[in-house]
């Protein structure tokens, strides 16, 4: 026991210093870290050489094992690996910390939730509300994330939503909250009971990239209180509410290189949402409006103003292909866009002239 004490001391001094580790060192930083009753994958730690960052590797185990690591990565950050399969997940994966980045084996890395469980599988940033600091510089990579929603009882953790605790919490399958300057790269959101991406609680310069969300029982993308941020190269699909949903003060972000098709309600359902530019979008087979522009109920304080639609084909939407539907929504401009084959028309508004349109065809 004494020369573990004294080889973790050792390694911690260097690390401090700046020294790189060996595996071996690192490991005795952070071996106590994964001491549990149950026997858990055993984990690889090594300095990364092109970061000079800790890294952790699990080839295996379970949500507890990747939440240890999570937990022994050191202060100034670093990056827990996975392996190839599938991780049961049974308790909240949080990343609560700065820096701190979950990487997975491109698209053969599942973290799936167990039966029965009913809570939401991975939270960036805080799970307290109201949040009590903001959580910054976390990447998600290379991962599948899978709800399970066939086998959860509840869209809240543990039943009724909004009832202290992590029921504020929707049991989405990626929850980020309060957070800036977080990376989304090559990840799959599937099968949430609840959403399969969403932002909310304040967040800023989010990027999401090369990201895929479908199955889902509400929305595939949902965005409340975030701005600044970036979307890009998105396939939304299969949903049973909305491919995107922007509400709540959703301002200032470009979405762009997406295709959104064969949600069960609209391709976008926008409220409260400003100056966003919306860029090369396929919108197509969405079982309402391709895009929906309203305010927050009656409260013409919240309208949809300033945003830009451009390079938009939005096609066979069951409804419109878009729907400006209060009168508070105004200055908002589509150009360079193709509707075609929409039940109800390409843009239908509920007075005239609520949006400008710059070379539009409608078919």
């Amino acid at each position: 026991m004494k020369n573990t004490t004294i080889r973790r001391v050792a390694a911690a001094s260097a690390l401090l210093a700046g020294i790189p580790l060996t595996a071996v060192a690192l490991w005795s930083l952070f071996a106590g870290s994964f001491t549990t009753d149950e026997t858990p994958a055993a984990p690889v730690a090594a300095i990364d050489r092109a970061t000079g960052r800790a890294q952790i590797s699990l080839k295996g185990g379970t949500g507890r094992d990747i939440q240890r690591a999570i937990t022994a990565i050191p202060a100034e950050g670093g990056r827990v690996m996975l392996g190839a399969g599938t991780f049961m997940v049974s308790e909240p994966l949080v990343i609560d910390r700065d820096n701190v980045e979950l990487s997975g084996d491109q698209e053969l890395t599942v973290l799936k939730l167990s039966d029965r469980v009913d809570i939401p599988l991975l939270v960036v940033g805080q799970t307290v509300t109201p949040i009590q600091r903001r959580v910054s510089g976390v990447a998600v990579r290379k991962l599948i994330l899978d709800g399970n929603r066939l086998a959860q009882d509840h869209e809240c953790n543990g039943g009724p939503c909004d009832n202290g605790g992590l029921s504020f919490i929707r049991n989405n399958a990626l929850t980020i909250r309060g957070a800036e300057d977080i990376r989304i790269e090559h990840v799959t959101t599937r099968a949430a009971r609840s959403g399969g991406v969403v932002l909310e609680k304040e967040c800023r310069r989010i990027t999401i990239s090369d990201f895929t969300s479908h199955d889902n029982h509400y929305d595939g993308f949902a965005a409340y209180e975030t701005e600044e941020s970036v979307f890009t190269r998105m396939y939304l699909h299969s949903n049973a509410a909305a491919g995107i949903s922007a509400d709540i003060r959703f301002n200032r972000n470009i979405i762009s290189h997406a295709r959104l098709e064969n949600n069960g309600s609209q391709g976008i359902f926008m409220r409260d949402s400003n100056f966003n530019n919306f860029t090369n979008l396929t919108i197509d087979r969405n079982g309402a409006q391709g895009i929906f522009i309203a305010q927050a109920d009656d409260a013409q304080n919240t309208p949809c103003t300033g945003n830009v639609f451009s390079n938009l084909t939005v096609t066979n939407s069951r409804r419109a292909g878009l729907r400006v539907n209060d009168i508070s929504c105004i200055a908002n401009t589509v150009a360079k866009s193709l509707f075609q084959q929409n039940g109800e028309g390409g843009v239908s508004e509920a007075s005239e002239k609520l949006i400008a349109q710059v070379d539009v065809q409608v078919q």
